[in-house]
């Protein structure tokens, strides 16, 4: 339908917008019949209402009971962190008492304590054990090369006995069956010091 069939008499060439809502305001374009009922607007605005606060309750409470859930979660999780945290703190005391007892500074195993660690206590103990057993090996092993090669460097005594030589190869052999290398070091060097006096 076009404007001139819709305004009917009304219209004229060089219509106006305001002429054509004037002829328009009076005219019924939909059939009352064919709307479906409608609701008063107070019922409406009452229904929407009371509906609108019924929603805000539920949130609330969901809200309320989400909250609870949540801090009860919270709570767990912080009692879970503590708990490792404090069991680590135990493992790592199980580990240090592990080390000194085997006699070991904080300088050698330091660096490795926070590997060494578990929040379980057998399985620290297990480490750290290891980890005493591969030093002392190591350690052990250092020591019979230092020895052997202190035997090697060590001038062996001229024959005869009763020398001054003679004494210091018996005191060093006696140091060194102590296993005191510091001591078998210096009677070397008194040693190889007597020696140049004598040949000088």
């Amino acid at each position: 339908m076009d404007i001139k069939t819709l305004l009917g008499d009304a219209y004229k060439d060089g219509v106006t917008l305001d002429e054509i809502n004037a002829a328009l305001a009076d005219k019924n374009f939909v059939d009352p019949t064919t709307l479906p009922k409608s609701v008063e607007k107070t019922v409406f605005d009452k229904t929407a209402s009371e509906l609108a606060k019924a929603n805000k309750r539920i949130k609330e409470l969901e809200e309320a009971n989400m909250t609870a859930d949540e801090k009860t979660k919270a709570e767990m999780d912080k009692a879970l962190a503590l708990q490792s945290n404090l069991a680590k703190e135990l493992s790592k005391l199980k580990a240090k008492e592990i080390f000194v007892t085997a006699g070991l500074t904080e300088t050698d195993f330091g660096a490795i304590l926070d590997a060494v660690v578990s929040e379980d206590e057998e399985t620290t103990k297990t480490r750290a054990e290891g980890f005493v057993k591969v030093l002392k090996s190591q350690k052990e092993a250092t020591e019979k090369a230092v020895k052997a090669e202190l035997l090697k460097t060590t001038p062996k005594p001229p024959a005869g006995g009763g020398t001054e030589t003679d004494d210091f190869a018996k005191k060093i052999e006696a140091a060194r069956e102590k296993g005191d290398m510091a001591l078998v070091a210096a009677l070397i060097r008194q040693q190889a010091e007597a020696n140049n006096t004598t040949t000088t």
